[in-house]
């Protein structure tokens, strides 16, 4: 077997180590760990919204952004990706950045990418996530700590 052939898990399994990376700030490791991935799955183009996390995590939101916007051009977009998209026009002062919080929050498709962008509009949680009591905060939570300088 060629090492392109692996199994669909051992895809998964460094995606989730390319996530876990990026979440904690590894970015060099997240890199060889994501260009590892492409060896493997070429094709796949979602994984370009990694590399606009890596710009992201670096300060670079104008590259980020037009990454997160072929991406969203090319394909139909991953919810989180939308939200680091709003995240990055929220960052360069694109008003359109609340355009895309918005459809992300009407989408309602991934939990995380809405928790960011509702932090990131300064809109309170639902009800339902205060009953949750004060559970640990999740990973989009955590990334956009960066960002709250940037409110004008």
């Amino acid at each position: 077997m060629e090492y392109t052939q692996c199994g669909g898990d051992v895809v998964k399994a460094l995606i989730e180590v390319v996530t876990v990376g990026l979440q904690r700030n590894r970015i060099a490791e997240s890199e060889a760990v994501l260009a590892a991935v492409r060896v493997l799955r070429p094709k796949i183009k979602a994984l370009e919204t990694f590399d606009a996390w890596i710009a992201l995590k670096r300060g670079q939101f104008r590259d980020a952004a037009r990454m997160l916007r072929t991406v969203e051009a090319e394909q139909s977009p991953l919810p989180l990706s939308k939200a680091l998209l709003a995240c990055c026009l929220f960052a360069i002062g694109d008003p359109g950045w609340s355009i895309t919080a918005n459809e992300v929050i009407e989408e309602n498709a991934d939990a995380d990418a809405v928790s960011l962008v509702r932090m990131l509009s300064g809109q309170p949680k639902p009800t339902d996530d205060a009953q949750e009591g004060d559970a640990a905060p999740t990973i989009a939570q955590a990334d956009l700590s960066q960002f709250h300088y940037l409110r004008a």
